[in-house]
């Protein structure tokens, strides 16, 4: 993968040098082996969740996240606060709130954004309405729990500790098992090869504990509905535009330029970064006009790439949302993929500032139903995706401002949330 990316002799050179040091050296060769070996026979994700009888007895709703850091407040992890804000919006004041992070401790700045909350311990058990604890070192600890706590899950494993946090309090206080509303955002068993954390994953669908899924897309509700998974109750919203984003967002002040904007994250495979490379590579070739244009990769920062005829695919990182509205307005054509079902952010954001985008097709997802401005590839091959790129830069040259007048089926500027389920998953939730 680091060959792949890196073309640049100088950090290839030094790569294979730092490489072949530690292949030289026995001693560190086998320090290295045994850190492998003991990190690949742990899943940290699920170390356990252990429980305790509260002292209280009122109703909490607890979300678990792993991680509230602002590097991470992004897609899912954003969504689930917005779902979790809607649910506190519509639950009576006697309600308390918890959110309960596994995996990432909060720094100073997360905790500052949330300020409304009271940072707790695992030792502490009290009655503060909104409680944030994180739960990340949690090794024979404990964490309290009431009769009444119900609990959010957001991700697989995530799903996996509610599943056994709800076991634990169904034996503490001799009842029957609450419901579990789960966030589904994605087919996360998909994440990873055929393997311990694929049927982990898999399995979190598929619990003793009534659940209620709440699906990021119909386009993924039917992913699961077509395999023939089933839950207590399935709601679903579509996705709507980020807040920050739509500030920037009014067509008529954009001008668009020869700009090829990416969403380039080669540590993610099933963004198929290296799918886009090679395509990249095909149109430097044949396209005549070549150094007239731009190429921008955004979304993972990652060392510059030569795509061939000395042109190069400059790496922004990821930036601020203000930073990326201002690269959105101005660039004519976007890539990005998402190799599952779920249809991403990426592409909606770019196909509503005006972009001509390249996607793929998943299954019965196609993006090109949402808007205009879309076009979903169903091969998947660098040839068919330079061949849809070389199209659409053709469509721009005739009518650069072919992508601003695009049509978006979906109302994903919307104000309204899509979350207009919320009053009946409560009446489930609470029943």
């Amino acid at each position: 993968m680091i060959n792949q990316i890196i073309s640049n002799n100088t950090l290839r050179k030094a790569y294979r040098k730092i490489r072949n040091k530690i292949r030289s050296n026995s001693r560190v060769l086998k320090a290295y082996k045994e850190i492998n070996f003991f990190a690949s026979v742990s899943i940290p994700e699920i170390t356990p969740f252990r429980v305790r009888k509260s002292r209280f007895d009122f109703e909490r709703i607890n979300i678990l996240l792993p991680s509230i850091n602002r590097e991470h407040l992004f897609g899912g992890i954003s969504t689930a606060l917005i779902l979790f804000d809607e649910i506190i919006k519509k639950m009576n004041k006697d309600t308390r709130f918890r959110i309960i992070i596994t995996d990432d401790m909060p720094n100073k700045k997360a905790v500052d954004n949330f300020n409304s909350y009271r940072l707790l311990s695992c030792d502490d058990d009290i009655s503060e309405r909104f409680q944030l604890l994180p739960f990340c070192d949690r090794y024979q600890k404990t964490i309290p729990v009431t009769r009444n706590d119900k609990f959010i899950a957001t991700a697989w494993w995530t799903a996996h500790n509610a599943q056994d946090i709800i076991t634990q309090q169904s034996k503490l206080y001799d009842q029957d098992f609450h419901k579990m509303i789960y966030l589904i955002q994605d087919f996360e068993p998909c994440f990873y090869n055929w393997s311990d954390r694929y049927v982990l994953a898999n399995v979190t669908y598929n619990s003793s504990i009534p659940t209620i899924a709440v699906f990021n897309s119909s386009f993924l509700k039917k992913f699961f509905n077509d395999r023939g998974y089933q839950f207590e109750r399935e709601y679903f919203f579509e996705p709507r535009m980020n807040e920050k984003l739509k500030r920037h967002f009014d067509l008529e002040k954009m001008k668009k330029k020869k700009q090829i904007l990416i969403y380039g994250r080669p540590s993610v495979p099933r963004n198929g970064f290296i799918l886009i490379i090679e395509a990249l590579k095909i149109f430097t070739k044949k396209q005549d006009d070549i150094h007239e244009w731009k190429f921008i990769s955004v979304g993972e920062q990652h060392p510059d790439v030569e795509i061939g005829a000395g042109v190069i695919l400059k790496s922004l990182g990821k930036l601020s949302l203000d930073d990326y509205a201002g690269i959105l307005k101005e660039s004519a054509i976007g890539i990005s993929l998402m190799i599952s079902p779920h249809p991403s952010y990426p592409p909606l954001e770019m196909a509503h500032f005006g972009i001509l985008t390249i996607t793929n097709s998943f299954a019965n997802k196609d993006l090109s139903k949402w808007h205009e401005n879309i076009t979903s590839v169903e091969i998947l091959t660098p040839q068919n995706l330079y061949m849809h790129l070389s199209l659409l830069v053709e469509k721009y040259k005739n009518n650069s401002e072919i992508g601003l007048q695009g049509e978006s089926f979906i109302d994903y500027a919307s104000d309204n949330m899509g979350f207009d389920f919320i009053e009946n998953l409560l009446v489930t939730f609470k029943s």
